[in-house]
């Protein structure tokens, strides 16, 4: 089986085998070439150790990024080569990392520390792909199997219980019943790993159309990663998922929190130790995924949310039932028809003032109040953005 690897990635192979060691395509890369996906990167491994890997790439900028676990990183012909030596990892003695990790020289001693046999195969053009643990019959058949003993693999690192449900949802696999039972036995080891860790392969899970039936699945493993999520929101949030298109982590994850009262969803973004960015965003979809708001309402919403996530909420609706696909496709009109128009989405753009309201008696927090009713007439199609409109609405409401 021949791939066409990019230039940079045969450059660098080539690079190492001129100076007689050996050099393969391995991991995730292997895996999506053979799936016909473009990788996103390509990770290499290499016989030799660092040093005589600085020695293959004089001339090229090389960062050590892990050196310690046998890791450069080499940049050449515009692009990030993560290169790592053949190692056999020690005991895992604190649940997640190694604690030591040995060179050797053994290219299937390398494959068999990793995580499931789909991402424990490597490739060389001359010699073809090498996989000593059945990664191309499990991606033929679908299935997701960890490399060798399924509860020792996830007893060493208890992240992989958590990349198992991420790489069955992106890969749309199921899991291999060994594998499976394992996770569900080993959860409880999910306390061993960062929020920050736990968070990054929740985002990436939910991003994929399939995560809806992993989770449902696996619902024990989702609980344990998420101790304040209250398990009787699951099946909604599940259901709101399967309803949206994948690809982004904000809709994903508003999707799975939707189904949680304000104070338990608020404890779940907490813990997650998201951006500020992020969270907001979150935040705000799943508060109103069940919310309906009339037409007349479709500029007021984008002036508070902006274009962007006006466009995810739409589309969230839709997934929990709120509203129809004729409901939402109303309201992106009269959203846009809002942005054609040049509406006031920001206060400060209403052709008055609070010195315009002081001017007619107001004070107070009657001025912010009054400003705010007004802004909203406008977008709502109630008042023209007129000065002298508005400020005859003021007075006598005043």
């Amino acid at each position: 089986m021949d791939f066409a690897l990019p230039a940079p990635v045969l450059e660098a192979l080539q690079r190492v085998n001129a100076r007689g060691h050996e050099a393969y395509a391995v991991g995730g890369c292997v895996r999506d070439l053979m799936r016909h996906v473009t990788p996103h990167d390509y990770d290499i491994c290499v016989s030799c150790p660092p040093e005589e890997t600085h020695a293959c790439f004089a001339g090229e900028r090389v960062i050590d990024t892990g050196v310690k676990h046998g890791t450069v990183t080499v940049l050449l012909g515009g692009m990030s080569l993560e290169i790592t030596t053949f190692r056999a990892d020690g005991d895992y003695k604190d649940g997640r990392h190694p604690s030591s990790v040995r060179i050797t020289p053994s290219l299937k001693e390398d494959l068999k520390r990793r995580d499931f046999t789909v991402n424990a195969m490597a490739y060389h053009p001359a010699s073809g792909v090498a996989d000593p643990f059945g990664g191309q019959r499990d991606l033929a058949a679908g299935i997701l199997r960890c490399v060798g003993d399924a509860p020792t693999r996830l007893s060493e690192d208890a992240l992989r219980i958590l990349r198992a449900l991420r790489f069955s949802a992106q890969l749309n696999f199921e899991i291999d019943p060994d594998t499976g039972r394992a996770m569900r036995q080993l959860r409880g080891r999910l306390a061993l790993v960062s929020r920050e860790r736990i968070a990054e392969e929740l985002l990436r899970t939910v991003r994929f159309p399939a995560a809806s039936r992993v989770l449902a699945a696996y619902s024990e493993v989702f609980l344990a990663a998420m101790p304040d999520f209250p398990a009787c929101a699951l099946a909604r949030g599940v259901q709101a998922l399967a309803g949206l298109p994948g690809g982004e982590d904000a809709l994903g994850l508003a999707a799975l929190l939707h189904g949680c009262d304000e104070s338990r969803r608020h404890a779940c973004l907490a813990s997650l130790k998201l951006s500020k960015a992020l969270d907001g965003q979150v935040s705000q979809l799943a508060h109103w995924a069940d919310v309906p708001f009339s037409l007349a309402d479709a500029p007021v919403l984008l002036a508070q949310m902006g274009r962007e996530q006006m466009q995810r909420l739409l589309v969230l609706q839709q997934a929990c039932g709120t509203i129809s696909p004729k409901e939402a496709a109303e309201r992106s009109a009269r959203m846009e028809k809002a942005l054609a128009d040049g509406l006031p989405l920001r206060l400060r753009e209403l052709p008055i003032s609070g010195d315009d309201l002081k001017a007619l008696g107001l004070s107070g927090p009657a001025i912010g109040q009054t400003l705010n009713a007004l802004h909203r007439q406008v977008l709502r199609g109630e008042l023209p953005c007129d000065r002298e409109q508005l400020l005859l609405a003021a007075k006598a409401g005043s």
